[in-house]
């Protein structure tokens, strides 16, 4: 039948890297709806997808019309339609929260009541909560065990690389590698472009965890290269976003405030990117214009779209928020991201900010809240030497330092000496630019 033929061929397409398989399936899809043919069209709609959502920051309408139209058609307990709800809920990670939580738990109940291995880690990859910690863990736990058990390596995979992110979300970075090596396992079994591009990207987000701005920043680029080759529509958003991190570590953000507007002026529907720019503008030293976003951030009442860039986004304008030393925005800063304390700040993959409670210690300072503040430097700094991420952790002497200078109680002025130095010797070591300048500047002010 022409149809299948049509599904053959853009699976085929997706899978060799050619991006025109969205069209193909596109098509297939239409025919065999206008013929009534339920389970084709399915069949189509499921194949029309690289395994996560279409594009960062945008919602692929065509698919998701094919989606619903799917939706429709399909019976109440057929295990496709569980398929069919986890593919949407992907789809619309840059939509309405509150139906991409509709869908998922449809779509993992019915997933379950089938019983199939299958079925239940094609799920359970497909869905997922920005904000759920718990949730991420069981989740990618049970999926990850099912799909070692099938053995299927594009399941496993996929599995690995939805574990990967909640590990991260988790700050156990052991778990996190653990699921990098199967990545590259099954990758190398696999051979297909797409999947060599996911995993170049993690092994650049490993790095940024690894606090190797240098190695993270080579890794992005080539990243950068195996996506744009294969068509990926938003290899360039995530390597400007991977390489803000890195220019971040090193303390040359501010170099990039050029790229990061166009990249605002050019995806409107990702206003995190604003949040990089405040940050940015701090970077370089230019506090006014860092302040003007930020007050633009509080009259919008503080608010992002609830995705996979949420935490993120809030973390990034928390921590320029810091950085201008402007107490105004702290308290309902502070107040959203208290609830996260136990994890840590990640964009399920591409990105990880380190341990969400340091912002909470940088706020609290703001705050005037300083014993607060001195348990959750404590917290962060246990966190960090967790996970061997000399960045993080480096940065979390910084302001554990200027925090207890400014405290000024009974020994504060030499532990903060002690924890400044320490900031200051492991970022000239490792080339953190930004803290080695201003843990030299606020050692001055304790001289």
């Amino acid at each position: 039948m022409a149809i299948d033929l049509a599904i053959g061929l853009g699976t085929a397409q997706r899978q060799t890297g050619d991006p025109t398989y969205r069209e193909t399936l596109l098509s297939a899809s239409q025919r065999a709806a206008d013929l009534g043919n339920t389970e084709r069209l399915v069949a189509a709609a499921l194949a029309n997808n690289r395994g996560w959502l279409s594009a960062a920051g945008a919602v692929d309408t065509e698919k998701v019309e094919v989606l619903e139209l799917a939706l429709d058609r399909s019976a109440a307990d057929d295990p496709d339609r569980a398929l069919v709800l986890a593919t949407l809920c992907q789809e619309l990670n840059f939509g309405e929260r509150d139906r991409r939580d509709a869908l998922a738990r449809e779509a993992v109940a019915i997933a379950r009541k089938s019983g199939d291995d299958v079925t239940i880690v094609r799920v359970l990859n497909g869905v997922h909560d920005p904000v759920n910690l718990g949730q991420a863990l069981d989740w990618s736990a049970d999926a990850l065990l099912r799909a070692e058990r099938i053995g299927d390596p594009v399941l496993l995979f996929l599995a690995a690389d939805r574990r990967f992110s909640a590990a991260c979300l988790a700050g156990n970075i052991d778990e996190a590698d653990r699921c990098l090596e199967i990545m590259e396992l099954t990758a190398e079994r696999l051979g297909q472009p797409s999947f060599n591009w996911g995993l170049a990207f993690v092994r650049a987000t490993r790095a940024q965890i690894a606090g190797d701005p240098e190695r993270a920043e080579e890794l992005a680029t080539e990243a950068f290269q195996i996506g744009a080759d294969n068509g990926e529509p938003d290899a360039a958003l995530i390597f400007g976003a991977q390489l803000a991190l890195a220019r971040y570590q090193r303390g040359t953000m501010g170099e990039l405030v050029p790229l990061i507007k166009e990249a605002v002026a050019e995806n409107p529907g990702l206003p995190t990117l604003v949040a990089a720019l405040a940050m940015a503008y701090v970077e370089g030293d230019h506090t006014d214009e860092a302040r003007q976003l930020l007050e633009e951030f509080a009259a919008a009442g503080f608010d992002l779209p609830m995705n996979s860039t949420w935490i993120t986004g809030m973390i990034t304008y928390s921590d320029a928020a810091i950085e201008c030393r402007d107490p105004r925005f702290a308290l309902p800063l502070f107040d959203r991201l208290a609830p996260l304390a136990d994890q840590w700040s990640t964009t399920a993959g591409p990105t990880v900010e380190g341990p969400v409670i340091h912002t909470l210690g940088g706020l609290a300072t703001l705050l005037g809240r300083y014993d607060e503040a001195n348990v959750y430097f404590a917290k962060s700094a246990a966190s960090s030497e967790r996970a061997n991420a000399k960045f993080f952790a480096a940065r979390t002497n910084l302001q554990w330092g200027r925090m207890l200078a400014e405290r000024s109680g009974s020994g504060d002025n030499e532990t903060a000496r002690d924890l400044l130095t320490r900031a200051h010797t492991a970022a000239g070591t490792n080339g953190y630019g930004s803290v080695e300048r201003r843990a030299a500047a606020a050692l001055h002010d304790l001289s």
